[in-house]
């Protein structure tokens, strides 16, 4: 039968494990009336929430089970893939007897991961030892690989600090290659299932994926849950986190209004800074100091940045000529683009596009 996986936010603040294991019991009680197994339940009391895995015929038969044990569905429930999904994020984790999952290390699981992406462009051929090495250290610090296109890895982590001190790894890996390398790691904790996804992590999924795309100047970012959880899991103290963007909730949302805009503009080469500002609902002043507290670099900086990384990828996959590149990526000089890539990355389009990148 499919997999499925629920979301349940508590509202008593006197819950216990006892209270979420009599109500796992009145689940088992009825499951088989409605054809469906329950496997297991994941508890996050300092969250208060809670997540059911189990086998059922249907997403309805999931719905209807827990209204007949506890008078309401679930907040949510979402199909998820055992082999592409669940394994690659959860892990091989097991329960114990009263059902309630557990790590490999023993511990209460509580469903919430570490999602960490990483990205990066390099202009050498060398991406069979960095995927080597990358997925060498998120082994080593219990992380799991998840199946990634191109250029870039994403792995889960049970645990936040793990993945702080694996980006870091991973960064310092990446500082010591000779040649123009950039690259962006960004990091996000949550929950599997949220109010509205329809997929595993989705709402993480999404903070990671914006967070790298913009994060190529910052070197490793990650959103202020992470930072929470990491020094709430274990002593992080020894680990020199100083060079790590944190965005809180408020900066997120900024940033997220900013990806959408530039992902939306970035090959128009009218769009520029100014109307980068406009498109935001700031004045030239607010875009400039807002986007500078942010990242480090005014607006006409980030926007160029981000049009050279778009043209290194396209230049890779050799299906167009450079001044196809220039155009599509917003520059409208062919010229001014191979003097732009030239000051940037210290080589010409042209050795890039001819270059076999596998």
């Amino acid at each position: 039968m499919p997999l499925y996986m629920d979301f349940h936010k508590i509202d008593s603040d006197a819950i216990t494990e006892e209270d979420m294991y009599r109500a796992h019991l009145r689940d088992v009680a009825v499951q088989n009336k409605h054809g469906l197994i329950y496997k297991r339940y994941y508890l996050n009391l300092h969250h208060k929430t809670a997540f059911c895995l189990m086998e059922s015929p249907n997403k309805e038969a999931c719905v209807e089970s827990h209204k007949e044990a506890h008078g309401v569905g679930a907040c949510n429930v979402i199909e998820v893939s055992h082999q592409n999904e669940f394994i690659p994020y959860m892990g091989e984790g097991s329960q114990n007897e009263q059902d309630l999952a557990l790590t490999l290390s023993g511990e209460i699981d509580s469903g919430f991961r570490t999602i960490m992406l990483v990205d990066f462009l390099e202009l050498m051929e060398i991406k069979a030892l960095m995927a080597t090495k990358i997925s060498d250290s998120i082994k080593n610090y219990q992380g799991n690989v998840v199946k990634v296109p191109s250029e870039r890895f994403m792995a889960s982590f049970v645990d936040a600090s793990d993945a702080v001190a694996c980006s870091i790894e991973i960064a310092k890996y990446f500082e010591t290659l000779k040649g123009k390398m950039i690259f962006s790691i960004a990091l996000s904790t949550g929950k599997p299932v949220d109010e509205h996804s329809t997929d595993l992590f989705e709402e993480t999924k999404t903070k990671v994926e914006v967070m790298s795309r913009l994060g190529f100047q910052l070197g490793i970012s990650m959103d202020l849950d992470t930072k929470i959880s990491a020094f709430r899991s274990k002593d992080i103290s020894k680990i020199d986190t100083t060079g790590i963007t944190v965005f809180d909730q408020s900066s997120y949302i900024e940033i997220e209004k900013l990806d959408k805009v530039l992902l939306k503009n970035l090959n128009n080469s009218a769009f520029n800074s100014d109307t980068l500002g406009s498109q935001l609902g700031l004045s030239k002043t607010q875009a400039y100091r807002k986007i500078s507290s942010l990242f480090g670099m005014p607006p006409n900086k980030l926007l160029s940045e981000l049009r050279l990384i778009h043209a290194v990828r396209a230049l890779k996959k050799r299906d167009k000529t450079v001044s196809e590149v220039a155009y599509d990526s917003g520059f409208n000089s062919p010229t001014y683009f191979t003097r732009v890539f030239r000051n940037r990355f210290d080589v010409l389009p042209t050795l890039i596009s001819k270059s076999k990148f596998n």
